[in-house]
């Protein structure tokens, strides 16, 4: 149930495959997929909540509060069932997943689906008329690109049909290639997946968004601290590296100004976002609300969007949904003896990580989110261990909105 997921939310035949198209396969898999977790007894599972579920619970109660209380958006209804449908996905996903082997061969068949995609996306690339596999053509790019002679950048369909959203998916497999580099793999198993990362690379570059870019680098940063001691030295060597790959990078990719002035515009929006929660602090102005209140656009920024419209307290319970998954995975990776489901764990961190650098740019509140944070928990199956969400993991998480909060102020005065 899990690859036929994984298949319907990357590859989506449903939308471009015949006889697939126009199914409903949320409607089939998931209903499916309860039936198949009773019927191996694992049903009653999903119920048995942890730290990690009642901080997710938790988010979406304060989430419905904010639409009960202040949500006149037409696309309420829409959302709501959406965060049903994740909240499910989630639970669903951690007890489907409930031994390291399982694990492992999770990642490793996201890692198949997603090279189907990179094919593509290399492919739409440098495709004569511009035309990708399901019909989409190339999105737009700042009119210097053209003029130099350089084409549109690549998108898929379904959830990934903006550049930005479609790097997420190239973005999520790269650290788990990254991990088959590690000492214990043998040589040709290194080899192969380093040759493996030049197409997925390449399949990232195509996409021509920021924050695909800026998290890939934070990933590479990540990946390499990890093998390291961080001294502060090497530290500086890896802060140089970053520094000297961005500004080789082409400028449409890393300019703070363009021509079609997004990197403006998304700044504009933080602005909005700052103000929607300093005129209510507690609910903000509702989930589904931010592009009714601004007139125009959505945050560009899932930090920015889930404090504008849920307040501090929404804010509290996303970063700390975050941060319970990061520490479950850490705990497990000390305990964990075999050296093959420590890198995948170390892996799962840095992706996680990879995607809250992308989220910085791009509103990533996606039931691909809510995917990667059900693989942390099912560690918790896995390892039989429960994580607990004390007082000490409260005050950080505190400490990590208040501080988001004063450097996102800091950085529009600036701007």
């Amino acid at each position: 149930m899990v690859t036929i997921y994984l298949i319907s939310l990357f590859i989506s035949p449903q939308l471009w495959i015949e006889p697939f198209i126009g199914l409903r396969l949320d409607l089939l898999v998931y209903p499916a997929w309860l039936v198949y977790l009773f019927m191996k007894g694992k049903g009653p599972d999903i119920f048995k909540f942890k730290a990690q579920d009642k901080i997710f619970i938790a988010f979406l109660i304060w989430l419905y509060l904010s639409i009960i209380l202040n949500s006149k958006n037409e696309f309420t209804a829409d959302l709501s069932i959406n965060y049903i449908k994740w909240f499910l996905l989630y639970r669903m996903l951690a007890v489907s997943i409930d031994t390291s082997e399982a694990f492992r061969s999770t990642i490793n068949r996201l890692l198949l689906i997603v090279f189907v995609i990179v094919v593509e996306a290399i492919q739409h690339k440098y495709s004569v008329d511009g035309i990708g596999w399901a019909g989409q053509s190339l999105a737009w790019v700042d009119q210097s690109v053209l003029d130099a002679g350089g084409t549109g950048r690549t998108r898929w369909i379904n959830i990934f049909d903006g550049p930005g959203v479609f790097c997420v998916m190239f973005t999520l497999a790269l650290p788990f290639l990254l991990v088959k580099q590690d000492s214990h793999y043998s040589f040709s198993t290194r080899f192969m997946y380093l040759l493996l990362l030049l197409p997925l690379l390449l399949a990232i570059w195509t996409t021509g968004s920021r924050g695909g870019f800026l998290a890939t680098l934070v990933i590479f940063a990540s990946y390499s601290l990890s093998r390291m001691n961080i001294s502060v030295g090497r530290m500086m060597k890896v802060g140089g590296l970053i520094g000297v790959v961005f500004m080789l990078a082409p400028g449409y990719m890393t300019a703070i100004k363009d021509d079609n002035k997004s990197a403006q515009h998304r700044v504009d929006m933080w602005v909005e976002g700052i103000e929607m929660v300093q005129q209510n602090p507690l609910l903000g102005i509702g989930r589904g609300n931010f592009s009714s209140y601004t007139g125009s656009l959505i945050a560009h920024n899932s930090a920015i969007e889930i404090m504008g419209e849920l307040g501090f307290p929404g804010l509290f319970f996303w970063f700390a949904f975050i941060y319970m998954s990061i520490k479950t995975i850490m705990q497990a990776q000390i305990n964990a003896t075999d050296p093959e489901t420590k890198s995948y764990y170390r892996g799962l961190i840095i992706c996680i990580i990879g995607y809250i650098a992308n989220s910085m740019f791009v509103t990533l509140e996606y039931e691909t989110f809510y995917f990667i944070l059900a693989l942390s928990r099912s560690i918790n199956n896995q390892e039989n261990s429960d994580v607990e969400f004390n007082s000490v993991d409260v005050r950080r998480v505190v400490f990590i909105g208040i501080g988001f909060y004063v450097l996102l102020k800091i950085f529009v005065r600036i701007y």
